[in-house]
């Protein structure tokens, strides 16, 4: 963390002057910071811009897939599941803020008074965190307004504007990556990944232009036409980054389980976590309190034959009925990478096999993100625990995904063009190549069902990218927006199925591996002493916090049917308030 050092002080106060007048200003002794004697040199930049580095870190949670199809969600709390449920309204929504943007815009608007060879780097740097922090609005309403630079309080005009089109708010953000790109050095020159730098940026770019392309393909309510524009300018920027020298972590499960990115050739920009300065993140939310992995993210990970062919585990005779334990068997090596598997054991106790919750989450539970060591900590390992190994948030392997994507949207994709991203992924856990005959041949129904609206002449293709984009990066937080911008949010609707126990009771169930049944689900009282009796856990349905599907599923005790998704939940209402200060705000129609 000595790369990057804040002075808190000192950037309390800038970002207080952000949010002045110009009246204030002026009464400001010259022994203090103000905007007459800082933004002179790069130095200057440098130093109010490192704030800008917490844009793109993500918390602990937001790592997470809880409101996704990839979770068994017991805990609704989440704001799609409010929206579904009519929990959110115009009137309760809460106002939008434009600080983050203001001080941003602050900086950009005088940083041109600043000397030195570093200038336009860090107004680059400015402007790539103002593009994240618009798109990140325009997901979240749509059409905003758009501002080039911090409003004063004599602003009427544009205080007072109403929005801007999505499109002339997107163009303005590519015109923001475009200068980042073109004016910000890469990482090799500033000497590490931890730094926002160009490479960055270009990551930024596709990974906007992707999202961007497939809300303009999927969601016919914006009436924009001009994807192809995206997935082209996407592919463009995958490109660059593909030629910048760039591979894959030698081992995909020391990727989220390390002590250090410093060196790693697939992070594009991490966080350096560093123990010994408590630079840390909690790792237990990701582990499994409240909420597991579901069937339907389990069954989507390949099944590898005998004969050497990776094909969809739906398409094994009895995949919906096989036990916990056998359903690991022959699986893409992602799966207990990531998923605890019977057997696994939890570094702390490195002789004694992790018994799989039951009664708490219903789904599997995550191993991806847990430390390969005992951290340590003295608050207790498995209650709350600190971690200091780093996190990459953005990676090569989402390029890859991404330019495969884009290519296969504009049924583009060539076999050379998945040998050099997904096949890639493949190798590196020991899978076998992806054919792109084969994918356009022999389309799996399964996910035909699950993503309805994927036509056109690679439609195979795009349905294969998807899972291999869902398998590599589960538990990255990409899952909720990948829904989203599909336009899949009635996905949100089924709180998913977990773990199968059957349907005849008592059922018992093996958790961690032994051979030896150790927990039964049960139906009454009488069957829970009965089997506690022989040395067993076990848990009422109905009672002990989770149901039992019609089919033998472990499941959330929510009420069926709940949450309904309408066209609107893609979107956040405008608050009432915010129309009230601003009359000249238009709500988004589908909220009216």
């Amino acid at each position: 963390m000595d790369k990057i050092k804040y002075s808190i002080v000192l950037l309390a106060g800038l970002l207080t002057l952000a949010g002045c007048n110009d009246s204030f200003l002026d009464q400001t002794p010259e022994t203090d910071i103000t905007e007459k004697n800082f933004f002179k040199t790069d130095a200057d930049l440098q130093l109010y811009s490192n704030k800008f580095y917490d844009y793109f870190f993500k918390s602990t949670l937001s790592l997470g897939d809880g409101a996704s199809d990839n979770a068994v969600c017991g805990n609704t709390t989440d704001r799609i599941y409010r929206l579904m449920s009519g929990g959110i309204t115009p009137d309760n929504v809460g106002k939008w803020s434009w600080g983050d943007i203001r001080n941003v815009n602050f900086m950009i608007a005088r940083a041109g008074n600043a000397t030195g060879d570093n200038v336009k780097h860090y107004i680059g740097l400015a402007r790539l965190t103002r593009a994240k922090l618009y798109y990140d609005k325009v997901l979240t309403y749509s059409d905003v307004p758009w501002y080039s630079r911090d409003l004063q309080t004599t602003d009427n005009d544009l205080l007072y504007k109403t929005q801007d089109s999505r499109s002339t708010v997107c163009d303005s953000i590519l015109a923001d990556l475009d200068y980042a790109i073109a004016n910000m050095k890469t990482a090799a020159q500033m000497g590490g990944h931890s730094y926002v730098t160009k490479d960055l940026a270009l990551a930024v770019k596709a990974h906007i232009c992707l999202s961007e392309a497939s809300w303009r393909k999927y969601h016919a309510e914006l009436g924009l036409n001009d994807a192809d524009r995206f997935y082209k300018e996407a592919i463009s920027a995958c490109e660059q980054l593909m030629g910048m020298g760039y591979s894959l972590s030698p081992s995909y499960e020391t990727l989220f389980r390390n002590t250090s990115l410093a060196d790693n050739p697939e992070a594009i920009f991490y966080k350096d976590y560093d123990r010994a300065n408590s630079v840390l993140w909690c790792y237990n939310d990701l582990f499994g309190c409240n909420y597991g992995v579901s069937k339907d993210l389990f069954d989507t990970f390949l099944y590898l034959t005998d004969d050497g062919r990776a094909v969809p585990y739906t398409s094994i005779k009895g995949y919906n009925t096989k036990s916990f334990a056998e359903g690991f068997n022959n699986r893409d090596p992602r799966l207990k990478m990531q998923i605890v598997y019977p057997g696994y054991c939890r570094p702390q106790t490195p002789e004694i096999p992790y018994t799989q919750m039951l009664n708490t989450n219903q789904g599997y539970s995550v191993c991806k993100w847990e430390p390969m060591v005992n951290n340590g900590n003295t608050t207790g390992y498995g209650s709350g625990d600190c971690c200091y190994g780093d996190v990459a948030y953005y990676r090569y392997a989402e390029i890859l995904l991404i330019y495969a994507e884009a290519k296969a949207e504009l049924g583009q994709l060539t076999q050379a063009d998945l040998d050099k991203s997904i096949n890639l992924l493949r190798d590196r856990v020991g899978m076998p190549h992806a054919q792109l005959s084969d994918w356009l041949a022999n389309i799996d129904p399964v996910l035909a069902q699950k993503y309805p609206n994927v036509t056109g002449s690679q439609r195979g293709a795009i349905l294969e990218v998807r899972r291999e984009r869902r398998v590599e990066f589960f538990q990255e937080g990409l899952r909720h927006d990948d829904l989203y911008r599909w336009a899949l949010g009635k996905a949100f609707e089924d709180l998913g199925k977990g773990i199968y126990v059957g349907t005849k009771f008592p059922a018992e169930v093996d958790r961690n591996g032994d051979g030896v049944a150790d927990a039964a689900i049960v139906e009454n009282e009488a069957q829970k002493a009965a089997e506690q009796a022989k040395g067993l856990t076990a848990f009422v349905i109905g009672t002990d916090g989770f149901h039992v599907s019609s089919d033998g599923y472990l499941e959330p005790s929510d009420e069926k049917g709940k949450y309904t998704f309408d066209t609107k939940c893609y979107y956040t209402p405008v608050s009432s308030q915010d129309i009230v200060v601003n009359p000249n705000l238009v709500q988004n129609p589908l909220w009216k």
